[in-house]
């Protein structure tokens, strides 16, 4: 399932807080109570795609339209939240169809729902189901999301035991693939995944961490972050994560996702869809400057193991193999400045880097070669109507440097969000 995103409801500090009183690790947002509500209609509007190779054309297309939904309440002994997105495209669209008809009709692309559950049944245990939890210093703020085993509960069924104030204890398991459909990430399949995990939090210091795939093979992983908060102003997170089959870290740290497309004429163009960091030993820091009107972010992974493919898959062009893993990066690093030039009116501008340092993570004709940089800046305009509703638009410039498979790509994201 897709995981609930902190940035989706995050503004200040409170958002990388996660209280001992059972909150989930949105809980901490914007809503004024014990109830939560948000609505975010969203589009890229536009994906056009440059390829670096001469022998292809342009391509541009209606990036389609997406809704999420986000509530959540809580009731001091039974805490509830969902979050679902449903996203609209022309078939036509990014690997669904060959066909020549510009016409195709649009249709329901993807659907993903998130949820989790928690019963405060005693005052020092809790029990969750799909009740995601993470640690502070798992958190990327310019990526805007959470390292996977910073989660210190489960997707499944979890206990929390709170012995002491600022202090929670998780363990449980999630439920084999094969019972809520296709595995993710290709596996593990049919196993119980068994996960411990904990996590101390006071106003200085936040720590914590997981183990989780015990007595499973490749989905092993465990991770350690802490997150220091005395400095004033300043907020740094910092991470390490350990996967048995390398198939943790960073996943989609670009903001587009590049994809393959269909030319009538030449048949498939393909792009090197490496946007991300795997591997089997990543460090990660993170960096929030607040200084009231004027946030300035970074982030910063790095992995250790720049030798190891990790997981992926293959393709053929023009006769010619090519492999790619799902992350091959060795580093990633990011800023962003966010200026509140009004109550009003603010400015938001991103931008990152994916950098290779020479590991062979791409086959082509039977010889492995490195993978070039991919670039990116994100600069949006946020106008507040009210508290309660708030309108953003910008323009995304993306591009791998590869001469053969790279791409320059331009989106122009708008969106509208509502809250109460």
């Amino acid at each position: 399932m897709k995981k609930i995103v902190l940035a989706a409801i995050a503004a200040t500090f409170a958002t990388f807080s996660f209280a001992a009183d059972g909150d989930f690790h949105f809980g901490k947002s914007q809503k004024k109570g014990n109830t939560y509500f948000s609505n975010e209609v969203s589009s890229d509007v536009l994906h056009h795609i440059s390829p670096k190779n001469s022998n292809y054309d342009d391509y541009s297309k209606f990036a389609g339209i997406k809704d999420e939904v986000i509530a959540e309440y809580l009731g001091g002994t039974v805490n509830v939240g969902v979050d679902a997105t449903v996203s609209m495209q022309d078939m036509y669209n990014n690997w669904n169809r060959r066909n020549d008809d510009d016409n195709y009709p649009y249709y329901i692309s993807d659907w993903a729902a998130d949820f989790y559950v928690e019963f405060n049944a005693f005052d020092m245990i809790s029990f969750g189901f799909s009740d995601e939890l993470y640690t502070e210093g798992s958190y990327l703020p310019v990526w805007a999301d959470n390292i996977e085993p910073g989660d210190y509960s489960t997707k499944g069924f979890s206990v929390l035991v709170r012995p002491i104030d600022k202090f929670t204890f998780g363990a449980g398991f999630d439920f084999p693939a094969k019972m809520f459909g296709p595995e993710k990430n290709g596996y593990p399949k049919n196993e119980y995944n068994m996960a411990i995990g904990a996590n101390f939090d006071s106003d200085d210091l936040s720590i914590g961490g997981s183990i989780r795939g015990i007595g499973t093979d490749d989905a092993f992983t465990l991770g350690a972050y802490a997150s220091i908060k005395s400095i004033d102003k300043l907020l740094l997170n910092l991470g390490f994560t350990h996967s048995k089959g390398g198939d943790v870290g960073l996943g989609n740290v670009a903001f587009v996702t590049p994809y393959s497309y269909w030319d009538k004429d030449k048949g498939w163009v393909n792009m090197l869809n490496a946007v991300g960091i795997y591997g089997k030993d990543i460090v990660s820091a993170g960096a929030v400057f607040d200084a009231g009107s004027f946030v300035l972010s970074a982030d910063v992974a790095f992995n250790l193991d720049g030798d190891y493919d990790g997981h992926g898959s293959d393709y053929t062009v023009n006769g010619v193999r090519y492999w790619h893993s799902k992350g091959g990066y060795d580093f990633y690093t990011a800023v962003e400045f966010g200026y509140d030039f009004t109550d009003t009116l603010g400015l938001d501008v991103k931008g990152f880097l994916l950098y290779d340092f020479g590991d062979e993570t791409v086959l082509v004709n039977g010889k492995y070669r490195s993978l070039d940089s991919t670039i990116g800046i994100y600069p949006k305009i946020i106008f507040s109507l009210n508290k309660k509703h708030t309108l953003s638009g910008g323009i995304i410039i993306q591009s791998n440097l590869d001469s053969d498979f790279g791409y320059t790509e331009i989106a122009l994201p708008v969106s509208w969000k509502y809250v109460y």
